[in-house]
């Protein structure tokens, strides 16, 4: 490992197992040896013993390694405290280090494995230590932190992949043994007190409150992680900006507003409310020449808003705050949840006045709007900057104000907002006129494909949505629009089928439902794991998600980059256990460091699709069509693929 981050950590562990042998008696020498890993719920020292002393238990749990076991220990009986210690220094610590790595990168997803051994150097090689130390850098609040739920199923995954790295002889058994510990009384009083006993994390904790301009930079693999967890955050205030629809006023006009404009920065002060009123504001002041039913959002259009948001974000602030370095702009953002006025006031209040822009007038207010429109993609920027510093109207207003998490918005309401913005805002800020192209013969025909395949698709994957609410524990729910598809989720550890939709046999859905008569009621997600044959309707499982709780890791879904898909942090589905475990093993092609790559690359090939031109509008869509006229050349230009600027 040399001297870096690596050799500094294997000190560490070399020196607990030495603190562990002194409290081990010398018969307990050679099951240290076998299966006496430093990784588990406690600190290093005690997980050496408590996994020393379970060897017995793991032994007995499975009887085909019992012989095995057997013969490892009378070969290794009579073995010295020096012999074991030379033993440690040339194979166990690094065993255990793998499984340290394993753990983190497998639990936590967006980590490299760099990033995972340079926290691990300044946890001392304590596990729970570096994990909350991951916490403390992403920002994440003790009330949102995963670390304190290890029945989860992603914690039960990381375990067998730690045990897997770390070449444990019964990873089952070890996963096992650690989950019947954690409900002990006894170990949950020590766990939830090491953050306090901890005095370095203490340490840490406090310098993290030192202003922002005396904090070293981050790494580039922790400000990558920063911008995906943004991402993430961005991702839950859509769907909860989806749930404040009525059903039926989303799915006949307004689905079209939320994917060409629906962005979470503009006049309101948080941003769930900025998605509904720009959606509004968008399909009042620009009304589709055609409208169609829509019960299924595109995954990709809807991912790309999502970036095309994070975008506008950060130029808002990096034009506010020009002195302020990128990623402290993506940190503002994340601490606020995405709240464009909370990282204002943040950034005022943490960082100071002399990184803000002096100029605040209304006109270079605009231009800044403006210009952080135009790159966030917004089909009509110069109006919509001007929307965004408008007075708004007392009616949309009280409206939105009025509407509460655990309901949504009645018809009546919506269009009462869409009328007080045609009377007053959209009038003022609609252009002239718009001179839009003529596709081109070619372009005009891939433009109808995608119009086509996306009416298949959703056919298709609305038939399985229904036989899944049949399926669930709450059935009576009606189906308000699928928010999310990848229909890319193959067998586990296997290879896709040819003869299968996409070739893949399986697709995960999220999708929003309420139950029948309760039209004000807010939809539940739900998370549904499905046949992708087209004569199937097989539902495997189905169950409700809470985006601001629900965890769970898929590798078939995060592979695809742009599949945000909100899966259960409990139960068992395609992606969360076989698929982890194998990568964690030896000879495997995927690794972490190569998902997340994969992950990224594949958001920012999405910035390009096509799949946005199933929406295409003759009368307003002037860039777009520009855009799918040129495609074929553009697609070659780096410009246009970068995902942030």
């Amino acid at each position: 490992m040399g001297c870096g981050d690596g050799g500094k950590v294997l000190r560490h562990i070399r020196g607990y197992y030495r603190e562990a042998l002194e409290q081990l008696p010398a018969e307990e020498f050679p099951s240290l040896l076998i299966a006496g890993a430093c990784f588990g719920l406690l600190d290093p020292v005690s997980n050496i013993i408590v996994n020393t002393a379970a060897t017995d238990t793991a032994r007995s749990s499975s009887r085909k390694r019992k012989r095995r076991w057997r013969q490892q220990t009378t070969e290794e009986k009579t073995v010295s405290k020096d012999e074991v210690l030379a033993l440690v220094d040339r194979r166990v610590a690094k065993r255990s280090l793998y499984g340290l790595i394993t753990f983190l990168v497998s639990y936590l997803r967006y980590l490299h494995a760099r990033e995972a051994l340079r926290y691990l150097r300044l946890a001392k090689a304590d596990l729970a230590v570096a994990v909350r130390l991951i916490d403390l850098d992403r920002l994440v609040t003790p009330s949102s932190s995963s670390t304190t739920d290890p029945s989860s199923t992603s914690f039960k995954v990381a375990l067998k992949c730690a045990a897997v790295s770390g070449k444990h002889p019964c990873r089952d058994a070890f996963a096992a043994i650690w989950l019947n510990l954690s409900s002990h009384p006894r170990i949950q009083e020590l766990l939830l007190a090491l953050p306090l006993t901890a005095g370095r994390l203490r340490s840490l904790c406090k310098k993290q409150r030192i202003g922002i301009g005396t904090r070293p930079p981050p790494t580039s693999e922790l400000a990558q992680s920063r911008v995906f967890l943004l991402l993430d955050t961005i991702h839950r205030a859509y769907v909860k900006a989806i749930a404040r629809f009525p059903r039926d006023a989303l799915r006949v006009t307004h689905h079209r507003g939320l994917l060409k404009a629906g962005h979470c920065f503009g006049p309101m002060p948080d941003p769930v409310s900025n998605i509904v009123l720009n959606t509004i504001w968008y399909d009042t002041a620009f009304p589709p020449g055609e409208e169609f039913l829509a019960d299924m959002l595109l995954t990709g259009s809807l991912a790309r808003m999502q970036a095309r948001s994070a975008i506008g974000l950060i130029r808002v602030m990096c034009a506010r705050f020009p002195g302020l370095p990128p990623h402290d702009v993506i940190a503002f953002l994340l601490q606020a949840g995405a709240n464009l006025h909370e990282a204002v006031s943040r950034a005022r209040r943490e960082a100071g006045h002399h990184y803000e822009a002096e100029a605040s007038a209304d006109g270079e207010l605009e231009a800044i709007y403006t210009r952080a429109a135009r790159a966030a993609w917004h089909p009509e920027p110069e109006a919509f900057a001007k929307f965004t510093l408008s007075p708004l109207p007392t009616v949309a207003l009280s409206n939105l104000t009025s509407v509460s998490d655990d309901c949504s918005l009645t018809a009546e309401q919506v269009e009462a907002i869409s009328a007080s913005l045609l009377d007053d805002a959209a009038a003022s800020t609609r252009p002239s006129s718009h001179h839009v192209p003529k596709l081109k013969p070619w372009v005009a025909g891939l433009v109808a494909r995608d119009c086509r395949r996306f009416q298949d698709d959703q056919f298709f994957f609305r038939g399985i949505v229904e036989a899944a609410l049949l399926k669930s524990k709450v059935p009576g729910y009606q189906l308000h629009v699928i928010c999310g598809v990848n229909d890319k989720v193959a067998e586990d550890g296997k290879n896709s089928y040819y003869d299968i939709k996409h070739g893949h046999p399986y697709c995960h859905i999220n999708f929003l439902a309420r139950p029948r008569g309760s039209p004000t009621a807010a939809p539940t997600l739900f998370f549904a794991e499905c046949t992708n044959d087209d004569n199937s309707t097989e539902v495997f499982s189905c169950c409700a998600v809470d985006p601001s709780r629900d965890d769970g890791r898929c590798i078939q879904c995060e592979k695809q980059g742009w599949a945000k898909i909100v899966h259960p942090s409990f139960g068992r589905y395609r992606g969360c256990d076989t698929d982890l475990v194998g990568m964690a093993g030896e000879g495997t092609s995927m690794t972490n460091n190569g998902l997340f790559s994969r992950g990224m690359r594949r958001t920012m090939e999405s910035w390009l699709s096509e799949e946005d031109a199933a929406y295409f509008d003759s009368r307003w869509d002037t860039k777009l069509a520009e855009y799918i006229n040129k495609s074929e050349e553009m697609k070659d230009d780096p410009k246009f693929q970068r995902a942030f600027i």
